[in-house]
């Protein structure tokens, strides 16, 4: 992969000039056997690259023979030790503990002092747990293993039809998948699934989206590169039979796909360019010409034609269904349906189904009666119609799009994910002391689970508390003896509680305490902190900034002002607090207040809402501001620049900056320039180079929690995670589905 091919870079050519030889670097570039070495190296990143998509897949076998010609054409590298270890986790989740524990005990023997030391050894002692558990943890849904499923709110009967598994199961989502009109293919976005034999492939050469087969199978159009694309291609193999061409330069990417006409012509689509923007228009493929269908100024979307070519329907400012001639002219409301997302119309022209976030409807043209359609979730959502029009067919993927929590080691190495067996919400997690276990929030359950770092089986912590209401759990105090959670009164408002707990326990071990009577404010965001002794709480109510006691105690007001405050946060000693003040829409101050009221301080204008912590002295306040990190002197010295993101090739818009308990190096989240997810990196205090860790992981990242001991740091992601053995198509006849069906 190219992150870890710079990552290793920069390493060398920091070394070289350590070491005084970094001018013979330059020597090297026009070395044959450097640029041989540089070939290899390429090549094998671009086997790192298929690896890590075949782990996903939890295709193991594959995914190892990728990682083993990575060591074979690089084994001197990092990236051939970040080979050897994923060869160590696919036997790890295959369940082959004996084969895991050689591996990883391998890579530990040939390098010592290598920056994956940490985390192999972790590895290894979650090998261990696992292997004494004798008990593999695979979660599978029962649902997989039927052919038939009965709907026992309705009685309509599913049946499966097609199963994909190994490397066809690569589709995460049915939104996007379309059948050739052979039905010999699956597309999605641009990858073409055979059902029967070949493996899936790319249609085109560059990346590509919305891809959709024209009613001939003889084309298929897509978005790239912002234009309207399309590629010749074969129906009976798939695919291209020449070269792609570019249809309409704009504005196109994530919208929802175009249209064909029933001749495989003309499309259908909303233009999207510098001087339109939502109106439906039509495109003619044997000579360009664009007629605009609509010219409204609310927003036209979804637009579909009708297998009969007379008619397009398609959604306007995103609630009302319409339809209109294909020639245009003056449309008409058929239904009000909320954030539709797709349209499409039945083969005979009768039907037009609507897929929104939430629902599904089916649309009657006879008389525009609309019905509610409710599948159940094992046969997943609705891809496309029969060719007869006579069954809807269904796509269950083998993907969950979760929240993932996942710790990297703070001197470098690959990452790896906790609690997998876990739905998580772990935008708010918790070390413990010891830092061999994280604590966080189950996703959807409002339960806090103690996930331990080398493996052992996650637990609960139970909460013993009569409190009247749903409860939410918040955040453990600094010593991890007390837990803050709130309590929902049924009137917008929550009553904010403390109680003692006992980690060891896992559970709580007294009364809880009232500390806060109908606090007025979202938890969703991190607007709460305990001091340093555990003895006080500053929260965000109503807007405005307060202090509470962490037992019994009158709350006392801090701020009074017609602007929003948040993320309050206490200094290290418990004397300030330093919290965010938006002033404008998209433009927030960075002020301090003593923690006993009086006139707060402005100690930076125009700073990153998500990004500001303390020095560990108390004396200064890091920040970021218009790209750069500086060091904030309290008694109004002058500002220290720390890191000129853009100079590191960073882009501004830190998120989760903090202090490693050396008190020496700051880590944190962005960017770097030009497209991608975010990354982490770590920068000396006093300033320097930046190193990024986790480099193996390609997902977006949100939060930053280093360990007490230092040794780690935790974080969260979010994306598909493969949580069950294949994915699956299951068809309904659309009578049962009418039958079954709700009208609105």
């Amino acid at each position: 992969m190219k992150k870890l091919n710079d990552l290793a870079l920069a390493m060398i050519v920091g070394l070289a000039v350590v070491w005084g030889i970094a001018p013979a670097v330059a020597g090297h570039l026009n070395d044959p056997q450097a640029n041989l070495a540089s070939d290899s190296s390429k090549l094998a990143e671009q086997h790192f690259e298929k690896a890590i998509k075949l782990l996903k897949q939890e295709n193991f076998q594959d995914a190892i023979a990728q990682y083993k010609e990575v060591i074979k054409l690089s084994p001197q590298s990092q990236i051939a030790q970040d080979a050897q270890y994923w060869i160590g986790q696919s036997y790890f989740r295959m369940g082959n503990y004996d084969e895991a524990l050689l591996i990883f005990g391998r890579l530990l023997k040939e390098n010592p002092v290598s920056a994956i030391v940490p985390v192999t050894e972790l590895m290894m002692s979650r090998v261990q747990q696992e292997k004494e558990n004798k008990e593999l943890k695979v979660k599978r849904d029962a649902a997989l293993d039927e052919k038939v499923i009965i709907d026992p709110k309705t009685g309509a009967t599913y049946r499966k039809i097609e199963s994909l598994t190994g490397k066809k199961d690569v589709v995460e989502m049915s939104s996007g998948l379309n059948f050739s009109p052979n039905g010999k293919f699956l597309l999605h976005e641009d990858i073409v699934i055979p059902l029967k034999g070949e493996e899936p492939f790319d249609l085109v050469d560059t990346e590509a989206w919305r891809g959709v087969w024209s009613p001939d199978g003889k084309k298929v159009a897509f978005y790239s590169g912002e234009a309207i694309c399309v590629v010749p291609v074969s129906p009976e193999t798939g695919r291209p039979t020449g070269p792609a061409k570019k249809l309409l330069d704009g504005r196109y990417r994530y919208m929802s796909p175009v249209s064909w006409a029933p001749d495989s012509e003309r499309i259908v689509f909303m233009k999207a360019d510098e001087k339109t923007q939502g109106d439906i228009w039509t495109l003619s493929l044997k000579d360009g010409t664009l007629n605009q269908i609509t010219d409204d100024p609310e927003v036209e979307l979804n637009a579909s034609w009708s297998p009969d070519g007379k008619t397009i329907a398609y959604n306007r400012k995103d609630s009302e269904i319409r339809v209109v001639s294909a020639k245009g002219g003056e449309s008409r409301k058929i239904a009000d349906i909320a954030y539709g997302r797709s349209i499409s119309w039945s083969p005979d022209g009768k039907w037009l189904f609507i897929g929104t976030n939430r629902k599904r409807h089916l649309i009657r043209l006879t008389d525009e009666h609309v019905f509610d359609i409710d599948p159940p979730k094992e046969v997943g959502g609705v891809f496309s119609w029969s060719p007869n029009g006579k069954k809807m067919l269904f796509y269950y993927p083998s993907y969950d799009y979760a929240d993932v929590l996942k710790v990297v080691s703070a001197s470098g190495g690959p990452s790896f994910q906790l609690g997998r067996e876990l739905k998580l919400w772990p935008y708010v997690h918790f070390w413990s002391p010891d830092s061999k276990t994280i604590i966080t929030e189950g996703a959807g359950d409002s339960t806090f689970w103690m996930i331990p770092l080398a493996g052992a089986a996650a637990s609960p912590l139970k909460l013993d508390v009569s409190v009247q209401g749903k409860l939410h759990p918040l955040s453990l105090s600094p010593d991890r003896e007390r837990l803050l959670f709130s309590a929902e009164q049924g009137n917008g408002k929550e009553n904010l509680y403390v109680v003692p707990i006992s980690l060891k326990e896992a559970q709580s071990t007294g009364p809880a305490v009232l500390i806060f009577n109908e606090w007025d404010c979202w938890h969703g965001l991190k607007n709460w902190s305990w001091s340093s002794d555990g003895k006080k709480l500053a929260v965000i109510h109503k807007k405005d900034l307060w202090v509470l006691s962490a037992e019994k105690g009158r709350p006392v007001q801090i701020t009074k002002t017609s602007e929003s405050e948040t993320l309050p946060e206490w200094s290290p000693k418990g004397e300030m607090i330093v919290y965010i003040v938006e002033v404008e829409q998209g433009k927030a101050n960075l002020q301090v207040i003593s923690a006993s009221g009086g006139e707060p301080t402005r100690i930076l204008d125009n700073c990153d809402y998500w990004s500001h912590a303390w020095s560990p002295d108390g004396k200064e306040l890091f920040a970021e501001s218009k790209g750069m990190i500086f060091a904030l002197p309290l008694d109004r010295g002058k500002a220290r620049k720390i890191l000129d993101l853009k100079e590191q090739g960073l882009v501004a818009g830190t998120v989760g900056l903090s202090w490693l308990p050396d008190g020496k190096h700051l880590v944190f989240i962005c960017k770097k320039e030009g497209k991608g997810p975010t990354r982490m990196f770590i920068v000396p205090a006093k300033g320097g180079k930046v190193v990024e860790l986790a480099s193996d992981d390609d997902d977006w990242k949100y939060v930053i929690f280093p360990s007490p001991d230092g040794k780690w740091i935790s974080y969260n992601t979010e994306g598909f995670i493969k949580t069950r053995p294949e994915g699956s198509i299951w068809e309904v006849d659309v009578e049962a589905l009418l039958k079954s069906g709700k009208e609105k």
